[in-house]
């Protein structure tokens, strides 16, 4: 596998399940992949350690939200709430330059635009929900969009030129125009 493009690896990982994910990783040293359901990214020492604190109700919400009728009236009807299992800091990721593979939730926080440029590129995975915090340009949100997410919660600043209203407001809204989707 070590010998394949780089390119067709990235795919392959995208598109594997998050138990053969694990496998590859063990079984081919070169490829340094860490595999997530629902994954909480930041670069913000307060917010990793907000985010970290186990309480009583988030467990209670971490239970409930593996139930599709719960975790669809958590939700409720134009809302997506965020569940994560793990995080994780862009330090860390920067420190063992890994891929981050995630099959559930992403949910980012990143005080910069340049920490947003600098952790997308090792974000994989068929992730379903998207929740974005803090500064981020449109193209990068765009970039983190895929197929696969039918959910997504933008409560960051985003910058967008006046010219590329229009273009992100349909690329977003063509992202989630289904019932399923919010």
């Amino acid at each position: 596998m070590s010998k394949l493009p780089y390119d067709f690896r990235k795919r392959l990982v995208t598109f594997a399940p998050t138990r053969i994910v694990n496998n590859v990783s063990k079984l081919c040293k070169n490829v340094k992949i860490e595999a997530y359901d629902h994954v909480f990214i930041t670069n913000n020492d307060k917010v990793y350690r907000w985010a970290s604190t186990d309480t009583f109700w988030f467990r209670i919400f971490k239970i409930l939200h593996q139930f599709a009728f719960f975790r669809f009236l958590l939700d409720g009807i134009c809302h997506t709430n965020p569940m994560w299992e793990d995080v994780i800091t862009v330090a860390d990721i920067a420190r063992r330059n890994e891929s981050i593979y995630v099959d559930g939730t992403v949910v980012l926080y990143c005080n910069s635009i340049s920490a947003y440029e600098y952790v997308i590129p090792y974000i994989h995975g068929p992730y379903s929900r998207l929740i974005l915090h803090g500064n981020i340009r449109w193209d990068q949100v765009l970039r983190l969009l895929q197929p696969s997410v039918k959910r997504i919660r933008i409560n960051a600043t985003v910058q967008i030129p006046r010219n590329r209203y229009q273009y992100f407001a349909h690329a977003i809204a063509s992202q989630v125009n289904e019932f399923n989707s919010r």
